[in-house]
């Protein structure tokens, strides 16, 4: 019998100069550290990724996508209230419009529909037509769009956790996006397919299920009881760990000081020193082990998501509007030298 790997897990697939994941704890996005990136507006570093230049010309190209027309509201509008928002996002990916031509090909169109998601999530987070400024920043122009004063400490927390989500080398959600990429679909079929594999809780859900849990909490007490129960029945605890990562991830690092920043001495702090508990706990355990896991970027990102006006089953689709871009990304770079997936099965069947 050949030998079967999993999840591809080890298995090299194509090349990419979008992103790197480094084990030892680091991520770049074409070379620059995530860190010297997060205090950029989101449009520069959008279009770092989509283009390998950082300046402002992908918000001017696509202030004018930034709104939807009165019939893609309408249809936003007709898709029931108690809807996911990522089997909204996933669905009306592709009936949204271009505006014009941008010069990047076949890829216009993806631009077009990744500036047009805030507008979609805004809308059906409110129930009503929302109308963006095109011509703030994108994490403040989106803050006002869902009803937020977007304070600047608002403004700069979810344009940082916007920047950490735009890629991330080949995780599922963008292999997803890539695999039909590479049977020359269109490019919106490749933003549903990645927006497909992101809502799953392995992959982009786990902040809303870190919040969930921590909303079941009483106490401290209650979240150790949590951990050790969780461990000891072999269950994951969403937000801890990552595939990618021996170290700490670089992305939980830039949001954890946004998040005690953000929660202390407001109304979520009780929630914020649970978080704490449970991610203290988890390390120790996972020490005693002799294992170095530790919290990543989903297991405080919630938070920050919900100081500034998310629900819990919004947070997911926030995630989406941002690696949409880089969705776009890979579909260019998968364009220059294309070949459909094809990998093979080992038949254990009778």
């Amino acid at each position: 019998m050949k030998k079967v790997a999993k999840g591809l897990a080890g298995v090299v697939v194509d090349s990419t100069e979008i992103s790197n994941v480094q084990a030892e704890g680091a991520l770049s996005y074409r070379g620059h550290a995530i860190e010297t990136l997060v205090d950029r507006p989101f449009f520069q570093v959008a279009n770092l990724v989509v283009t390998g230049d950082m300046n402002d010309a992908l918000h001017q190209l696509l202030k004018p996508s930034m709104n939807l027309t009165p019939a893609e509201t309408a249809s936003v509008l007709q898709i029931p209230a108690q809807m996911h928002p990522m089997k909204v996002l996933q669905g009306i990916v592709p009936l949204l419009s271009r505006t014009a031509e941008l010069g990047f090909g076949e890829a216009d169109q993806g631009l077009h529909v990744a500036a047009k998601l805030p507008a979609v999530v805004a809308t059906h987070l409110r129930r009503q037509a929302v109308e963006l400024n095109p011509e703030l920043g994108y994490a403040e122009a989106f803050l006002r769009a869902i009803g937020n004063s977007a304070s600047a400490e608002h403004i700069e927390a979810f344009n940082t956790a916007q920047i950490l989500q735009l890629d991330h080398g080949f995780n599922a959600g963008t292999f997803a996006a890539r695999v039909v990429a590479s049977t020359l679909a269109s490019v919106e079929s490749c933003i549903a397919a990645g927006i497909g594999a992101l809502s799953g809780p392995l992959h982009g859900g786990a902040d809303q299920a870190v919040l969930e849990i921590a909303d079941s909490l009483t106490s401290v007490a209650d979240a150790r009881d949590y951990v050790a129960k969780a461990l000891a029945a072999g269950e994951k605890v969403p937000g801890m760990g990552h595939r990618e990562y021996r170290a700490v991830d670089p992305r939980a690092v830039c949001l954890q000081a946004w998040v005690e920043k953000l929660a202390v001495g407001s109304e979520h702090e009780p929630v914020y020193h649970l978080l704490r508990e449970i991610d203290t706990q988890f390390a120790s355990a996972m020490a005693q082990r002799g294992k170095a896991l530790h919290a990543n970027v989903e297991f405080y990102k919630g938070l920050v998501l919900r100081v500034v006006g998310l629900p819990n089953h919004f947070f997911t689709a926030a995630f989406a509007m941002a690696r949409s871009f880089g969705y776009v990304a890979h579909f260019i770079e998968s364009r220059k030298d294309n070949r459909i997936f094809r990998p093979q099965a080992e038949y254990v069947g009778h």
